[in-house]
């Protein structure tokens, strides 16, 4: 039973790898890093579980039945990790995330390869001194796997507690309901792989293994489709949301403060085009034009048809002069140097505001 739910478990990161993997062959290859952000680390994390492979053949060898032990306990802080940083350093245009991400690939790999060697090489390794130590580096990695799975989580609950009360002129530039729903993932995991690790049975390894391929399974649904597109009805709704929101404290304001707020919002998103950058807020542009969140807001709906529409109007004024100017620029680099996150965001734009 063990070996078959090892299979079954196997199979399952191979299909996860191979369908984030496939992305990489379709018509938006080029675009692989928006759409699907962190494919790489969801490609390593399932192959790099393909080294306990020879556990199939030997579930009753002692050495094997401990590599796979630890190997789950480092495996699911350390893939967790690299997993979070790998997307949303990618969505939120973040460098920091790229070296603790590149150390646990290559610690956690380097003991992997270990673990594979020590399983494959007959006889009974593990023991004495040799083992006291093996499993103080495991223990120490583990630790460092964990910490880094915190600041992760972190990196993800930071702006899902911002995006409430944030504007984004980008819709798609954070995709709150599955950064939601990927907060509980790593938890489950980390469930799943320790009761085996501190367990050790072989029904319990069991019973956590085909537990993890659901769980795996669950990771590959979601990456089917990609979660960061901009479909038409949703730039709808952003745009009534921003057109409805109250205007009242604008209203409080006399004429020439009202024409002040008005001309500097201007000045920053037209002249100084701010609206060029593709993660501008109502938030960031208030503390740009140094007024009251509020009072931006009302005097942009009250006079500019509100934040989003005049924000990607701009934008949309700017490809097209863009376009005249530089006539050689496929649609990606129009829709880039103008603010939009992708070409799918211009069109849409460009449908609800223009056509």
């Amino acid at each position: 039973m063990l070996s078959l739910s090892l299979v079954v478990y196997l199979t399952t990161c191979a299909v996860v790898a191979a369908v984030r993997w496939e992305h990489k062959c379709l018509p938006y290859a080029e675009h692989v890093d928006y759409y699907f952000p962190g494919w790489r680390a969801l490609v390593f994390g399932a192959l790099s579980n393909l080294a306990l492979l020879p556990v199939v053949f030997m579930p009753e060898d002692t050495d094997a039945l401990l590599q796979l032990r630890l190997i789950l306990l480092m495996a699911s802080p350390s893939f967790c990790s690299v997993l979070i940083y790998g997307y949303f350093g990618h969505v939120l245009k973040l460098t920091w995330w790229r070296k603790p991400a590149i150390a646990i690939s290559w610690s956690y790999m380097a003991m992997l390869l270990f673990a594979l060697a020590i399983t494959l090489i007959p006889g009974t390794q593990m023991q004495g001194m040799f083992r006291s130590i093996y499993f103080i580096i495991a223990g120490v990695l583990t630790t460092a796997y964990l910490v880094a799975l915190v600041l992760a989580m972190i990196m993800i609950i930071q702006p899902l507690s911002k995006f409430s009360e944030e504007s984004f002129s980008n819709p798609d530039d954070f995709p709150e309901q599955y950064a939601r729903t990927l907060i509980f993932i790593p938890l489950l995991h980390l469930i799943m792989s320790w009761s085996a690790t501190f367990n050790g049975t072989p029904e319990v390894l069991t019973f956590s293994l085909l537990m993890l391929s659901v769980l795996m399974v669950i990771i590959l649904l979601g990456a089917l489709s990609p979660h960061r597109t901009l479909e038409v009805e949703q730039l709808k709704k952003e745009v009534v949301a921003e057109q409805t929101e109250s205007i009242a404290e604008p209203e409080q304001l006399d004429q020439e403060r009202k024409e002040e707020i008005l001309r500097a919002i201007r000045l920053k998103v037209e002249d100084e085009e701010a609206c060029l950058d593709s993660h501008l807020t109502l938030s960031k542009l208030s503390q740009l034009c140094g007024f009251n969140r509020t009072y931006v807001s009302g005097v942009l709906n009250e006079s500019l048809g509100g934040f989003f529409g005049y924000v990607n109007r701009c934008r949309l004024e700017h490809a097209e002069v863009y376009k005249k100017e530089h006539p050689e620029a496929d649609m990606d680099e129009v829709a880039l140097l103008s603010g939009f996150n992708n070409r799918q965001s211009y069109y849409n734009a460009r449908k609800k505001l223009i056509n």
